[in-house]
């Protein structure tokens, strides 16, 4: 688990005087969310080969071909993330049009991370809780 790593929260709230962190599970799926909202080579300057262009597509038309080619750059771009060793995306679009993305991340043969995406109104991917069914 520990190979999923620890970072801090990309909120940067703090608790108890501190900046508050994310680990493990919760770790890989910030490092994917900032990976998917970073433009490509917006960081070239610190990081090779990071950043995707999934923003372009927000405003496009919610038409199955764009959710293709929105799964063509996700593929892309996490194929780039050294943590994760596959991944399976489901791209739908919900009843208001935004995209959301339900992932499935293997870090490891042993362990997987659930994801569920949503791309908000300002065009950012964020986390959202599943709903029990």
């Amino acid at each position: 688990m520990y190979e999923l790593g620890v970072d801090i929260a990309s909120s940067g709230t703090f608790f108890d005087g501190d900046l508050v962190l994310k680990e493990y599970q919760d770790n890989i799926v910030q490092a994917v969310v900032n990976r998917l909202n970073t433009y490509t080579d917006e960081l070239d300057i610190f990081y090779e080969s990071y950043g995707s262009i999934l923003q372009s597509y927000f405003g496009w038309r919610a038409r199955p071909d764009t959710l293709a080619m929105m799964k063509v750059e996700i593929d892309a771009a996490l194929s780039e993330e050294p943590r994760l060793l596959a991944w399976e995306t489901e791209l739908s679009y919900q009843g208001d049009g935004r995209l959301r993305i339900d992932m499935t991340l293997y870090p490891s043969l042993e362990e997987s991370v659930e994801a569920n995406l949503i791309l908000n109104g300002s065009g950012l991917l964020e986390v959202v809780e599943t709903e029990e069914e």
